[in-house]
């Protein structure tokens, strides 16, 4: 089993689909859509599209699968409505996922560890502050 880093908290937007709520974030450093319950936060699972998979989406039978997939995922009725308006979730987000920065800014703690100066045969070049990033969390 592979283990997944997510922070939901450093997602770089969101959009509310009436009971699904599309997460643009970034899942074990690649940018990822997270399809969740809008109603139901602690739901058992959460479907994810990742953009390294995002080209296969292109295929009508593949994207009728995944949306079959989802909606099981996130404990909803498997009708073909609701796979349809997976689907649509999918499809119109893709654009969106493709184009998010390629990684989240680094979230750092508020106090400062230190700095580097660097100097050139003993002249001051720079100066740079040393932050530390916070813990993310892992789910394995």
């Amino acid at each position: 089993m592979v283990g997944v880093s997510l922070d939901l908290g450093r997602a770089a937007f969101h959009r509310q689909h009436g009971d699904i709520l599309a997460i643009y974030t970034w899942v074990n450093d690649e940018r990822a859509l997270v399809l969740m319950p809008a109603h139901r936060p602690k739901s058992p699972a959460w479907f994810v599209v990742c953009e390294s998979a995002s080209w296969r989406y292109d295929d009508p039978e593949y994207l009728a699968q995944q949306a079959r997939v989802a909606a099981r995922a996130l404990g909803m009725d498997e009708t073909q409505s609701t796979w349809l308006r997976i689907a649509t979730i999918i499809i119109e987000g893709l654009p969106d996922l493709i184009r998010m920065r390629s990684a989240p800014e680094p979230d750092v703690l508020p106090a400062s560890a230190g700095e580097i100066k660097l100097s050139i045969d003993g002249d001051h070049v720079t100066t740079t502050e040393i932050k530390v990033e916070k813990a993310v969390a892992e789910y394995a």
